[in-house]
């Protein structure tokens, strides 16, 4: 089984199970990403996204309920099954179902067909996710046959920060918990987005994005403590959010990017430095014209942040723009090995 980072991942989508219309699996732990990329990915493509979760199925919903008309025996369809337009088939938390259901789509994603239902051909793409054993969630064994189905391959998520970072700033997802983030994880060898907390609470990029992200935006204060302690713990809360105290206020960003402003990383937290680093991506996120403004700002951070504002850059924006952003703002050549 292949390990693949997320922008890893979405590359397999859109080129093997969308473009090629080849059957993928995704395996990896809960709360990393997997459904988010798949429907991300049809996004980009403009498809639907039917997602079956099979443990909630029986048999009859997939196979019919038999019904004897004049002209025989026919069987009665779950309405959800499509007859038109495009889209993909996500089997998402497929060994969640129990090894019979599972076995129900063989026929479905190999002859894109069950009895008399057959497949449109705008939804011949098949995706299925779960998680692997040793994640602690539910997990049935899959049949070898559904296994070798998957002629596009099985591929295991792994979280990855600068992915997740370069995501996290085209969302809404606030600066000071990013770049906090980014600083705990640079200071411990475990790694802070994704790894086993105090008391036994499981940190995972979903909790990051949905519950400590809205904390952070909504409460104050103990307020925020308590409730970001009960979804990372309580030792994990008291570190994170003394980091982001150190970050305190965010330096004046526009003032950053029309060379007037006073700031220099020299002697300021590294935390800060990236919440710096962040805020300019973000304002080239919303104004594209203001690449070379924010590349020249950050070509005085030292190379370890500017090839680190570039990196993200190139997840963000098309190659040639940040090349040509690169050349406006006469930086090029600090990273012209990098290209």
């Amino acid at each position: 089984m292949k390990r693949v980072r997320p922008s890893e991942l979405r590359v397999i989508v859109n080129k093997v199970a969308i473009e090629g219309r080849l059957p993928v699996m995704i395996w990896g732990a809960p709360g990393i990403g997997k459904s988010e990329i798949v429907r991300d990915c049809a996004l980009e493509h403009d498809l639907s996204v039917l997602d079956l979760r099979l443990n909630y199925y029986e048999e009859t919903d997939l196979l019919g309920i038999p019904m004897k008309t004049e002209s025989g025996m026919r069987f009665l369809k779950y309405n959800r099954l499509p007859t038109k337009g495009n889209g993909i088939w996500f089997f998402d938390e497929l060994t969640h179902a129990r090894t019979q259901i599972q076995g129900l789509i063989f026929e479905l994603i190999n002859d894109c067909r069950i009895e008399d239902y057959e497949v449109p051909s705008g939804w011949r793409r098949f995706i299925g996710a779960s998680n692997l054993p040793w994640h602690r969630s539910i997990s049935n064994p899959m049949p070898a046959g559904l296994r070798n189905r998957f002629t596009g391959g099985h591929y295991e998520l792994v979280p990855d920060l600068e992915d997740w970072v370069a995501w996290a700033l085209s969302h809404d997802i606030d600066e000071r918990l990013i770049a906090a983030l980014q600083y705990l994880d640079r200071n411990d060898p475990k790694g802070w987005l994704f790894r086993s907390g105090n008391e036994g609470v499981e940190l995972s990029p979903r909790i990051w994005a949905t519950g400590v992200n809205y904390a952070m935006r909504s409460m104050n204060g103990p307020e925020a403590l308590n409730a970001i302690s009960g979804m990372i713990g309580d030792d994990n809360a008291l570190e994170f959010m003394e980091v982001v105290k150190r970050i305190s206020q965010l330096p004046d960003i526009d003032r950053i990017l029309r060379g007037n402003s006073d700031w220099k990383p020299q002697g300021k937290d590294v935390s800060e430095i990236y919440l710096v680093v962040n805020g300019i991506i973000k304002r080239c996120l919303a104004n594209s014209s203001m690449l070379p403004a924010g590349l020249k700002a950050a070509s005085g951070f030292g190379n370890e942040y500017f090839y680190l504002l570039v990196s993200l850059l190139l997840r963000n924006f098309k190659r040639e723009d940040v090349v040509k952003g690169l050349i406006d703002s006469g930086t090029y050549s600090i990273v012209e090995q990098m290209l």
